[in-house]
Formats: C-alpha cells, structure tokens, sequence
C-alpha cells in the first residue's frame, strides 16, 4: 500500500497486468512546516509490484509539482536480508533495490529496526527508528499480566486504638524479568534500550550451506532463569525458527512464562506446515508473540499486533 500524505494511492491493472494509477495532485492534503511544503509518500510493503508503483508515482509528482521537499517511510526493508553475497552467481538484490530508491531522490528515507546496518549505509540520508516503543509496549503488557498481588497493612490511630489497614497492592516485579536475544549483535543492538532488565543470549548453530539452524547454546551471563519471565526479542521473523529453536534450549532452564517479540513479521509464521513458532504458540511453550503491522496482515489469537503510525 502506497499513500501520499494520508491519500492512499488506489492502483487498478488492465487486463494484461501492467498498473493504472490515477493520482490528482490537486486532491492531496498539503503538509507543511510552516516554511517548506513536503511530499510524505508512506509505502506499507505487500509485494515487490509495489517497487515499480513508486517510482512511478514519484516521477509523477516530480513533473507536477515544484519547490517540494519529498519524504519517504517504509518501516520494512524489502530485501533487506539479502545484504551481502557469498557467491559471483548470487544477485546483491539489497544494494539494487537501494540503488533504485536512491535514484528517487528523497531528502530523508525512515525505515524502522533495519535488519542490517547495511541497509542503513546503502540508503541515502536515512533514519533508522527506534522498536523501543514497541518492545515497551509488549513490556508492559507482559507486566499487567504478571502483577501479584500483595497484601499491604497500615495502621491508622483512631481515638487512641491502633486499628490495622489492610488492602492489596498490585506490583510487578521486573528483577523477574530477563531478556532473551537469538544471538550476539542482537544483544548489542537492543540490551541498552533496557538497561533496568537482565538478558542473555543465544548462539546458533547453522549448517552455512543450507542455512538451517542446527541448534542453539544458551549463554545465561550467569542468570537463573528458572520461574522467571523470558521475553525473546528479535527484529524479523518468517516461520520463526530462530526463536523457536531458542525457546526450546531455554526451557531446559524452567522458566516460567516465555513470550517473544518481532518488530517485522511475515505472514508466513502461521504456515503450521513449515513453522516452527506458530506450534510453540499453539501449545502455549510461547505465552504470546508481539509484532507491528509494518509487514504483518494476518490474524492469530496468541499474536498481538502494534500499529506503526
């Protein structure tokens, strides 16, 4: 889906497959800064169509309209897990596809929780955003879940008698908290979002020339994790083997609950055939999977869905 300043471009094919958009540039809402006029052109990623759309709609706009500082979001990178090659044989779709985008000539590319700082050097002025509203809001989520109950008594002196107050209170305790990351520059990227939170992390074990994962070692840091709250934080899942394979080394640790977090989601991870997370979900091994709409369209009563704005 591809919209112009809120305006969602409607795109309709002739019968022989090839686009026909209709876009007035008359009928799209002016944003402004008070000084400079911008075109925010936002593309929510559905298929690599959409790629042909864009640079269409752009040069549209660029013959149509003057004096405007152009501005584009895709929170999810298409290709983005393609961001080198091991082989002369293999296409570099990544830096092609970021070569396309930069021939567009935006002032500013926001893309959200890159897969790969890669990603974020081939783009021209990119901002990479932050997950970290994400994850807090799956954090605290998981909090209101968790809260135990204690019982608090006061004591209050009324005519001399000490009478005893007692009510509960709601608390969460967040030492009971850990987070988990699927490797090491996961661990890096995102443990300083949460300094207040203990992690570990895992190390896969992958067959290089397939690229199935093998199996997972634990690297605790030195955590018990045993009745603890295990939040497993990563940035893109497809069928959501990184996680699983780590969910089931971690519950050889015995910890409580198990929940897991993904800024970008495929739809893929509900293909009960060939996915491995959706299983952990459905036999609650996985309390809950958070994720953003930025790539996720599908509907799963353990998955819960954050908008992107």
């Amino acid at each position: 889906m591809i919209s112009v300043n809120e305006l969602e471009v409607k795109i309709e094919h002739y019968p022989d497959g090839t686009p026909r958009i209709n876009l007035d540039v008359d009928d799209i809402p002016d944003f402004t800064d008070g000084s400079t006029s911008y075109i925010h052109i936002r593309w929510k990623y559905e298929n690599d169509a959409e790629l042909m759309y864009l640079t269409m709609i752009k040069k549209h706009l660029d013959a149509n309209l003057a004096d405007v500082t152009y501005l584009l979001t895709m929170d999810y990178i298409p290709n983005g897990r393609m961001d080198r090659t091991k082989r002369d044989c293999e296409v570099f779709t990544l830096k092609y596809f970021c070569d396309v985008i930069n021939s567009l000539n935006f002032s500013r590319v926001f893309i959200l929780d890159a897969h790969s700082n890669v990603s974020v050097a081939l783009l021209n002025n990119c901002i990479n955003k932050s997950p970290k509203n994400f994850i807090q809001k799956a954090i605290d989520e998981i909090r209101n879940e968790n809260i135990e109950k204690e019982v608090v008594t006061e004591f209050s002196d009324i005519k001399n008698d000490v009478v005893p107050d007692t009510y509960e209170n709601s608390v969460f305790d967040d030492s009971k908290l850990v987070l988990y990351f699927p490797d090491y520059s996961a661990a890096k990227r995102y443990s300083d979002m949460f300094p207040q939170f203990r992690y570990c992390y895992g190390e896969k074990k992958r067959d290089w020339e397939t690229g199935k994962i093998l199996g997972i070692d634990i690297r605790t840091n030195g955590i018990d994790l045993e009745n603890k709250i295990v939040l497993v934080l990563d940035d893109l899942i497809s069928y959501g083997g990184s996680i699983h394979y780590g969910v089931q080394e971690l519950i050889n640790y015995k910890p409580e609950k198990v929940y897991a977090y993904a800024t970008h989601c495929e739809n893929s991870v509900l293909d009960k055939e060939k996915g491995t997370l959706i299983k952990d979900l459905e036999n609650n091994t996985v309390e809950r999977l958070f994720t953003t709409d930025s790539l996720f369209t599908g509907k799963h009563e353990k998955i819960k869905v954050m908008e992107v704005y």
